[in-house]
């Protein structure tokens, strides 16, 4: 291959040390890189977009580099560019997860010549990919070269100059149904068009003559002499008519002839030839690739049509007139289509589109304007005609991970609502709506956490910790509760959904951290559990301000145990990894809680450092009864006993799953039948007032067990 020139390389690494080796490596095989080093996620898409790069390397195992966080940036804003990983672990495991995330492999600085192998061959496949792109656009220069050479034949124009038609081709006076040039000159432009497109054309006109206009397409619907309508698509550009400005007109007329035959082939094959629109099963898969790509802006919505008892129809014009009636029935459809917009007849008289606008309301209002131009709209063919209205679905495609399949049976659900209800309406899906009351909750919710935490309305709760194998006392697990405006208690199970979703989780979480060590430091408890979300275990600023806050405590950090969702591990170990080795080294401890819920569990215990497992509740109830359950807690607790990690029930609720407990070795239990949550702390500030909890009675719990 080709290494005359330089290539363009951007290496995702914390360590200088990696990149030299690196850069090394590959100018020892004689590819003159020139690497340039990012080591923060945040900086990637700035790179790529200011240089697209050739090769993107990652170093995947250094923290805080997340290699499908990265995949993701440059999937979106490089997607031609190859991404490799490094790492110090090689093998068919970590090149499946690799490349499961948008990886095309994974190389590693100890094994040089596999490195250069893998790089050349991606370098190769990058500069393949775009000579063959080179090549295209000069085929399609070159089309557009002989397109404009034959514009005379292919092009009908007419120039307009103060709202009248000074001059016309013979293409123009032919699709317009003029007998002859004289029957047009003079004539107002606007009498060629209908009525309901005549402002957008003045308005288009007025730009034009202003140099205001962009070259856009105008998808308007022409009039002929006998007052037929038939859609075309305008270009405008601003020229000189006996020396006055005027406006020209252009409508191109393409043929067969000038169609390559992959465009004959997909009008032939994919499109239904009476509307235009994709066949089904064209549409299923170009609907795929749509949704599969990055939204920037706005909603995505997958739309589902039918017209309304449409066998009066057949009554009204005849059978042999029916697909008449459905070709102008499409018109009207492509008269609301945008450029980007995706359009299938799903057959018989059903239609479909994947439209994109700016938010739902716009969807919405998107649609009434269709419904109410086909209803008001007379149908013709020969001497009769008729009137329709349709019914429409309407659904918010928001996830590219839900089939096209789904997502149609779930906005025909809603297309049938609306025929159901009379017809000629638009119904938004069951599923549209309770996202949009879901977004509305969150306003509220975001609102309500915001003014909490500005006026110090969140409670901290403090559930005891018991002995069960093991000793153990004045030990808590925190919870934390908003007080409303007027006075009652808001459980996290109304609010931190929310939180999750609007981003406040991580401000709660530092609420809670500063709310307890003012508790310890006050109550002096041997420790409390603190639980962290899942926004603050991703932001890299946590670890250290979590250890500066306890360096200007004064409390001993042995006092404190983070603790977080086994599930949040699963998504963001090597965050959670990372994380934990932090607060470990200061002297907190570390735990994982709704642990066991999940097949994997038991890998945590060798990845992730920590000190405490408690076992996930949902596991509890029946435990007594079910001799399976009990075998797979038993072995959790070997294995965790044997990494020196100590076992922790949660949700213990009765004796009978405590005596369980006991006999399996579980050594620390927590629940309501333990002891039931107090308040700790009335305010925060300084000068807070506590509220002692009651001690917890180590030999009335084991007296409990037995």
């Amino acid at each position: 291959m080709n290494k005359s020139s330089n290539v363009s390389l951007i290496v995702l690494a914390l360590e200088d040390d990696n990149v030299e080796v690196l850069n090394s490596i590959l100018r020892g095989a004689r590819h003159p890189v020139h690497c340039r080093r990012i080591s923060a996620l945040q900086h990637l898409k700035d790179a790529v977009v200011e240089n697209t790069p050739q090769v993107i390397l990652i170093f995947a195992d250094e923290a805080n580099l997340d290699l499908q966080t990265a995949c993701n940036i440059a999937k979106q804003h490089c997607p031609k560019t190859p991404v490799i990983a490094v790492s110090d672990l090689v093998n068919e495991t970590t090149i499946t997860d690799a490349m499961r995330v948008g990886a095309r492999d994974v190389v590693s600085l100890g094994n040089t010549e596999r490195l250069v192998f893998v790089f050349e061959r991606e370098l190769r496949s990058f500069d393949l990919e775009h000579g063959f792109e080179d090549v295209m656009m000069s085929a399609k220069r070159y089309k557009q070269e002989l397109h404009n050479l034959t514009q005379g034949v292919t092009e009908a124009i007419a120039d307009i100059q103060e709202g009248i038609v000074v001059a016309a081709n013979p293409a123009w006076i032919e699709m317009f149904g003029c007998a002859n040039k004289d029957n047009l000159i003079g004539t107002p432009a606007m009498d060629l068009f209908a009525e309901d497109d005549q402002q957008v054309l003045r308005g288009a006109l007025a730009a034009c003559l202003k140099n205001k206009w962009d070259n856009s397409k105008l998808r308007i619907n022409g009039c002929k002499q006998d007052k037929k309508h038939f859609g075309l698509e305008l270009l405008l550009e601003a020229v000189s008519f006996d020396n006055e400005p005027a406006v020209r007109a252009i409508v191109a007329i393409q043929s067969a002839a000038d169609q390559v035959p992959e465009e004959l082939l997909e009008s032939s094959i994919q499109r239904d030839p009476v509307t235009g629109f994709y066949h089904r099963h064209y549409f299923l898969s170009k609907a795929n690739e749509r949704i599969s790509e990055p939204l920037e802006g706005g909603v995505r919505a997958i739309i589902y049509l039918r017209p309304d008892k449409f066998s009066n129809v057949h009554e009204d014009i005849g059978l042999l007139g029916t697909e008449q009636i459905l070709i102008q029935f499409s018109q009207v459809l492509s008269d609301y289509m945008q450029t980007q917009d995706l359009y299938g007849r799903f057959g018989g008289t059903q239609f479909t589109a994947i439209i994109e606008r700016g938010s739902m309301a716009e969807v919405e209002k998107w649609a009434e304007q269709l419904r109410k131009a086909l209803a008001e709209k007379v149908f013709e063919h020969e001497d009769r005609s008729t009137t329709l209205t349709c019914s429409i679905g309407l659904l918010e495609i928001d996830s590219a991970e839900t089939p096209i399949e789904d997502l149609l049976i779930d906005v025909e659900i809603a297309c049938r609502a609306a025929r159901d209800s009379g017809g000629n309406a638009v119904q938004v899906s069951q599923i549209t709506m309770d996202k949009q009351q879901t977004l509305e909750a969150d306003e509220f919710w975001s609102a309500t956490i915001r003014s909490a935490l500005m006026e110090n309305r969140l409670r901290l709760i403090h559930q005891p910790v018991a002995s069960l194998n093991e000793d153990i006392d004045n030990v808590h697990d925190t919870l934390v509760r908003i007080i409303d405006n007027d006075g009652n208690t808001v459980l996290p199970s109304e609010f931190m959904p929310a939180a999750e979703r609007t981003g406040l989780t991580k401000n709660i979480d530092r609420w809670v951290i500063g709310a307890s060590i003012s508790f310890v430091s006050a109550t002096q408890p041997k420790m409390v559990f603190i639980r962290l979300s899942r926004q603050s275990v991703v932001d890299e600023t946590s670890g250290e301000w979590i250890l500066e806050t306890l360096k200007n405590s004064s409390i001993d950090p042995h006092q404190i145990c983070f603790q977080l969702n086994e599930g949040i591990a699963i998504v963001h170990l090597r965050q959670v990894q990372s994380l934990a080795e932090q607060l470990r080294s200061a002297g907190c401890s570390f735990a994982l809680d709704h642990f066991g819920g999940s097949d994997n569990s038991l890998r945590f215990l060798s990845h992730v450092p920590m000190d405490f497992i408690k076992l996930d509740g949902s596991i509890m109830p029946g435990l007594h009864k079910d001799k399976e359950l009990q075998e797979k807690i038993m072995n959790m607790n070997i294995l965790a006993q044997g990494k020196g990690i100590k076992t922790i029930a949660e949700q213990v609720q009765n004796a009978n799953t405590m005596a369980i407990l006991w006999q399996l070795g579980v050594a620390y239990m927590q629940g309501n039948y333990v002891e039931a949550s107090e308040v700790t702390l009335e305010d925060t500030n300084t000068g807070m007032t506590l509220i002692d909890l009651p001690a917890i009675d180590e030999d009335e719990a084991k007296a409990r067990i037995t």
